[in-house]
């Protein structure tokens, strides 16, 4: 293609006004640089075919979160900073906190003494465990996010060990 041309074909596609108009001779090879008219959006698709987006479960899959109560769901849609997420779990967290400790509790006072033996060691090596497995969600070079991470895991684990502990027997029988 000659300069001459593509400089033509540039200033039609342009629409400059500064062009000088093309020879007679290049009209046919220019047409095929001419700006488009206006383009017709596509036609809308029937209402029945448009997507729809997904609904959102009512219930969350996890089945930890699942049983976090509605006071948690509303604390947390309401929170506006990292500091009220963290309060929203903390909160939470007390409620599952005093849950697992009746549980400890009732299993304490029908276990003979080797079983609450047993048992306190178990709760202090989990509450060790809890702590420094959290512990290390937290970390100033993560930024905020990473204390809420933290306190997620915190709350996280107290739900789970209070369903463990619920789980025993309150009576394990003679020993």
């Amino acid at each position: 293609m000659s300069r001459a041309l593509i400089l033509a074909a540039a200033a039609a596609w342009a629409g400059a006004a500064f062009a000088a108009p093309p020879p007679a001779a290049l009209a046919p090879r220019l047409a095929q640089f001419q700006q488009p008219g206006p383009v017709a959006p596509p036609p809308a698709r029937p209402a029945e075919r448009q997507a729809t987006p997904p609904a959102k479960p009512l219930t969350p899959t996890d089945p930890i979160i699942a049983r976090y109560s509605p006071a948690y769901e509303a604390c947390m849609r309401k929170s506006a900073s990292t500091l009220d997420m963290i309060d929203c779990a903390g909160r939470e967290n007390d409620r599952w906190d005093a849950r697992l400790n009746r549980a400890l509790q009732a299993r304490m006072t029908s276990f003979n003494d080797r079983q609450r033996g047993a048992l306190k060691r178990a709760q202090r090596a989990w509450m060790a465990f809890r702590d420094a497995d959290c512990a290390a969600f937290e970390d100033d070079d993560w930024g905020t996010i990473s204390k809420i991470d933290a306190s997620q895991c915190i709350l996280r684990r107290t739900v789970e060990r209070t369903i463990e502990l619920e789980a025993l027997p309150a009576d394990r029988g003679p020993g």
